[in-house]
Formats: C-alpha cells, sequence, structure tokens
C-alpha cells in the first residue's frame, strides 16, 4: 500500500510540473515574436560604381525574456519585382529582453548592373524609391541555438526620414 501511496504523490507530482512547464512554454515569448518595428537609411556613401555603403537604424522589438543577437544580416534590394541590388552586414546588434531597441548598422549595397541602375535613373528621370522593395534575413541567436529570421517586400521609400537621394 505504501508503495502505491508513493507511486500516486510522484505521478501527481510529475503531472504538476509537466502542467506548468507546458505552459511556461506556450504563454513564453521567442525569437518568432520578435518584430522589425522600422527601419530607416541615416547615411549613404558611393564607394565605386558597383558599391554604396549605407548606416541603416533599425527599431526591433524583443518581447521574448532572454536576450538574443542578431548577425548576418543580408538583403534583397528589387525595382518592380527584379533584383538591383544584394547588401550585408557584419555588425551584430544585442536585443534585450523585453524591449524595444534601436541600432544603427553598416551596410556595404552591391549593385546587380552598375549600367542598368544608370538606365534606371535616366528613364525615370531621377530615383523613384516607390518603385524599390526590401527582402531582408539574418539570423538570431540565444546562446548555442540559432534561428533563422526573415521580412520580406518592405518599401524603401518608407525607409527615409528625409529625401537622401534628391540630389541623385
Amino acid at each position: 500500500m505504501k508503495i502505491s501511496v508513493r507511486f500516486h504523490k510522484a505521478l501527481s507530482l510529475f503531472a504538476a510540473l509537466s502542467f506548468f512547464a507546458a505552459c511556461m512554454v506556450s504563454c513564453s515569448k521567442t525569437y518568432k515574436d520578435i518584430e522589425l518595428k522600422d527601419i530607416s537609411i541615416e547615411k549613404v556613401n558611393v564607394s565605386s560604381l558597383k558599391s554604396v555603403d549605407a548606416v541603416l537604424n533599425m527599431v526591433v522589438d524583443n518581447p521574448a525574456v532572454q536576450k538574443f543577437k542578431v548577425q548576418n544580416i543580408r538583403g534583397t534590394v528589387y525595382q518592380k519585382g527584379e533584383k538591383v541590388a544584394t547588401f550585408s552586414s557584419s555588425d551584430v546588434v544585442n536585443l534585450e529582453p523585453k524591449k524595444v531597441s534601436e541600432s544603427k548598422i553598416k551596410v556595404r549595397v552591391t549593385l546587380e548592373s552598375t549600367i542598368g541602375f544608370l538606365e534606371s535613373l535616366t528613364e525615370d528621370k531621377g530615383l523613384k524609391l516607390k518603385n524599390y522593395t526590401l527582402d531582408i534575413s539574418a539570423d538570431v541567436t540565444s546562446g548555442i541555438l540559432t534561428f533563422p529570421y526573415s521580412k520580406k517586400g518592405m518599401e524603401v521609400g518608407s525607409m527615409l526620414k528625409s529625401d537622401k537621394f534628391k540630389d541623385f
């Protein structure tokens, strides 16, 4: 009889702990809840006919209770659905738990075709940013675990606080 009482208590304790763990996991926020709230272009420098260096200001919400690092940031720029440039950054962004953070990162933008880009400038009589969209991806790490993050179809024109390309 003593064995069955102990077994029953152990089983009850295991069930209670399992229920508590399931509630904690289902109620907690994870890397999937990280949201890129805003991205803006702070600074642009033409470094060659094929590449541009830029500084992006990113606002990211991390509602999770753990700290994350964002690294291997890369992306593709499209003009009317056609790939015109790629970019990447070696900067690492730290996301503090339960916080909206703002970070500046340096990126190198490489044009697919300098001639195509120059042609679009002359055809459009200037750079019309409403025709450009951006896909961005990165690796989000927490400890030894790494998770993919991506956001597609962001409008480049909405990223500018002021028109940095007005003289292009």
